[in-house]
């Protein structure tokens, strides 16, 4: 009987010991630090009860030090607990300002909105890396990260090991990554060398033993620190690098809030700490997105205090996130609604994906789920899926974009959805003809007013150079060439005026338009003045 208390009482001991040396390993999710403690209470009660039942002297202290830790864990909750840190747990995002859309958010460029999706990437890397016959049974892809590098937005995924026998093959690291163009999906590049010099990716998490990347950082000195997120990201001189973040429970075993970045070169293995002011410029994210989720429906949830049965004033983000780019930065995207809410929301906001920096457009709307089926069922006939969509600016208006998939994932059409009227949707076969379409049936709503402070709307003349039509969505479309602006395409419905399908090339015609960025521009009128009356 005293060999088996003393099995027991040597087996509680490691437990303990083990456990301890847990509690001070990297943290590499959210919850784990939670989850292992409660593994550690349950069983410290089973080994207290065990000895407890062998009448032994020794079952005394080993319940006194159960005690001890269901004491820890009580301290533990009151300490994590939303009763009694509501306040603490809304202010975890900070502040949070109210701005105008239109003004705060750069009106789009549309051969830069983005056709591939991350699933897409997928397919599209393997079927690239299938066409390397000495890679394709050696290295895998398993995710894409989006970047933006260059003012370009690419999505990146490293090469990876299929498995620990080709990672004993090749030791030294796979031999590059897989860089595609988000704005077109024929833009596939393998990159195997920089400025002539080899890639060789040694540290990743699908390496093994001292080449795992996780166990690379907790040897460096980074044993009792969170860290989450490892993000593959290029610099501006499409280096790559590893980005992890770094965090601390601020409440107890919650309240995790972003505090730094690692920047780990894969091919070498240094490893620099930055905080998140002086962050290297092209480091696209700091701020996890599920930390910045919660982080909002905490601000939203907890408004009015955690008891709240009625749910006064609660406000909720919307069921999808997505990444958008203003002007160079990167942001989360999310709707917020209020609870309870199903197919509107009361305007949607902006974090920085950098500083955390939150903005609120209270822009009342579809949701995104809304948006996606309306554009779903403007083309039921042909079964498309779209895909989650990007707020964007287009010609003022809040829109939601996104593509239109078959069975096969392929890209079929675009699609255009006004946020505030779900039901105004512009399909085409390119993101021209779909804008075109959008700012057309915009307009035959009457809810097209493009604002001043966002395009100023220009007046000229000149001489057509060419002249074309088409027809979309039973809508027929004109589109001109002048010689007084040539880099751009003007586009122009049969409804603005009856005087189009009578315009032949060497007319003089005068047109308004708002200035943007875009290589084609949508008329607000149109007027050829080599018909009778015009002059």
């Amino acid at each position: 009987m005293k060999k088996t208390i003393a099995y027991i009482t040597i087996f509680f001991a490691i437990l303990l010991l083990l456990t301890i040396d847990y509690l001070i390993m990297p943290v590499w999710s959210l919850n784990y630090g939670l989850s292992l403690f409660m593994l550690f209470i349950i069983t410290s009660i089973i080994a207290g009860i065990i000895i407890l039942l062998s009448k032994h002297k020794i079952a005394y202290y080993s319940l006194l030090l159960v005690g001890l830790v269901m004491l820890v864990a009580v301290g533990q909750f009151f300490r994590s607990s939303t009763i009694f840190q509501h306040q603490n747990k809304r202010a975890l995002l900070g502040g949070v300002t109210e701005k105008e859309f239109s003004t705060e958010i750069s009106p789009v460029d549309l051969s830069r909105l983005p056709e591939v999706t991350p699933k897409m990437a997928l397919n599209l890397g393997d079927k690239r890396l299938g066409e390397n016959l000495a890679l394709g049974s050696q290295v895998t892809l398993r995710e894409f990260w989006a970047n933006h590098v260059n003012g370009e937005l690419y999505y990146v995924a490293p090469l990876e090991h299929t498995g620990f026998f080709r990672w004993m093959d090749n030791k030294q690291g796979t031999p590059g990554y897989v860089i595609i163009n988000a704005a077109n999906q024929r833009d596939v590049r393998l990159v195997q060398e920089i400025n002539g010099s080899p890639i060789q990716l040694k540290y990743q998490p699908s390496s093994y033993l001292g080449d795992d990347l996780k166990r690379k950082i907790y040897r460096s000195g980074y044993r009792n620190v969170g860290l989450t997120d490892f993000s593959f990201e290029l610099d501006d001189d499409f280096n790559p690098y590893w980005v992890v973040t770094l965090y601390k429970n601020t409440l107890g075993t919650s309240g995790a809030d972003a505090v730094g970045v690692l920047v780990v070169d894969p091919q070498t293995g240094e490893i620099e700490e930055y905080d998140l002011e002086n962050m290297p410029d092209w480091v696209d994210r700091a701020i996890p997105m599920d930390m910045a989720i919660k982080q909002v429906n905490y601000w939203g949830k907890l408004i009015n205090g955690w008891w709240n049965p009625s749910k006064r004033g609660m406000l909720q983000t919307t069921s999808g996130t997505n990444v958008v780019y203003n002007e160079g930065r990167s942001y989360y995207y999310t709707g917020i609604t209020s609870a309870g809410a199903d197919e509107s929301t009361i305007g949607f906001m902006l974090l920085d994906t950098r500083t955390k920096e939150s903005v609120l457009y209270r822009i009342s709307g579809a949701t995104e789920n809304a948006a996606m089926k309306s554009a779903e069922g403007a083309v039921q006939q042909f079964e498309y899926t779209a895909t989650f969509p990007i707020l964007i600016n287009l010609e003022g208006e809040p829109t939601y974009y996104m593509t239109l998939l078959d069975r096969q994932g392929l890209i079929k059409q675009f699609a255009f959805v006004n946020v505030r009227d779900y039901s105004i949707v512009g399909i085409g076969e390119t993101k021209n003809q779909a804008s075109s379409n959008y700012v057309s049936r915009l307009r035959d709503r009457g809810q097209w007013s493009p604002i001043e402070n966002v395009h100023n709307e220009v007046e000229l003349e000149g001489t057509v150079l060419r002249i074309g039509s088409s027809i979309v969505d039973s809508t027929t479309y004109y589109y001109l060439l002048l010689d007084t602006m040539e880099d751009k395409i003007l586009i122009a419905p049969l409804t603005m005026s009856n005087q189009l399908p009578l315009t032949k090339e060497g007319d003089t015609v005068k047109i308004k338009y708002f200035d943007s960025p875009s290589p084609t521009v949508n008329l607000s009128n149109f007027t050829n003045l080599q018909i009778k009356g015009n002059n």
